[in-house]
């Protein structure tokens, strides 16, 4: 991409960053180099909004704790890593290689979207549930007709609620809810933990799923004014 010398050193500034590596020609490296480069350059002071958008050739990138705490270098703190991040949207193929090992804590983040595409999409939603204390929307998604090849389907409810759902979650939505034994245990999960809840939003394009959605109307819900709609 060219850009005018008026927008050579303006794009610097900006608060909100989308980096697309969905086009088919992007590769791990083009895309990875592409990103090194601009967040050496990016000096805002406050960051808004950050989006990784990973392609299929692009999605095995390993450096994205690199990214994160290279956002972070504005804020004083290495190991609050995005913590300037206020939206963040993310689809990762792989947690261990993405994920910082040690944790980072989004202090600022209120509105997450992830991908249910990958495999390893609850280990990283509860990681950053963990990690987002003010997190008050968060946003489920999947590709149409996609459903990652999960090995491993049982899952573990952490020993600790997160602060998230205790303080601050207001907002769920799940698209494209199949009803997997994943899906249908995360979202009863939240609504048995989610205090703050007030809109829960689970929609699907199959009729097959029309029962194992109606399912989740029957299941607990610690916020006495939560509502629970189905589309």
């Amino acid at each position: 991409m060219v850009l005018s010398k008026r927008w050579q050193f303006l794009w610097t500034l900006v608060p909100r960053l989308v980096y697309d590596g969905i086009h088919q020609n992007t590769t791990k490296e083009t895309f990875s180099k592409f990103v090194d480069r601009s967040l050496l350059l990016h000096e805002a002071p406050v960051l808004d909004y950050l989006q990784f958008r990973l392609g299929w050739k692009s999605s095995d990138v390993d450096n994205i704790g690199v990214w994160a705490r290279a956002v972070s270098r504005h804020s004083g703190n290495i190991l609050s890593s995005i913590s300037p991040v206020r939206v963040l949207y993310l689809r990762l193929s792989s947690l261990e290689d993405a994920y910082p090992s040690s944790g980072c804590i989004f202090h600022r983040l209120v509105d997450f979207k992830l991908c249910r595409c990958e495999r390893q999409w609850l280990d990283l939603l509860m990681c950053v549930l963990r990690d987002s204390p003010k997190l008050r929307t968060l946003k489920l998604v999947q590709q149409y007709g996609y459903q990652a090849d999960d090995p491993n389907p049982c899952w573990s409810e952490p020993s600790l609620v997160p602060e998230c759902l205790l303080s601050s979650l207001e907002t769920l939505e799940c698209e494209s809810y199949e009803g997997t034994k994943k899906e249908k245990e995360v979202v009863e999960y939240i609504l048995r933990n989610g205090r703050c809840l007030r809109k829960v939003t689970i929609s699907s394009r199959s009729t097959d799923s029309n029962k194992k959605i109606k399912e989740l109307a029957l299941s607990f819900r610690s916020s006495p004014i939560c509502q629970v709609v189905f589309n």
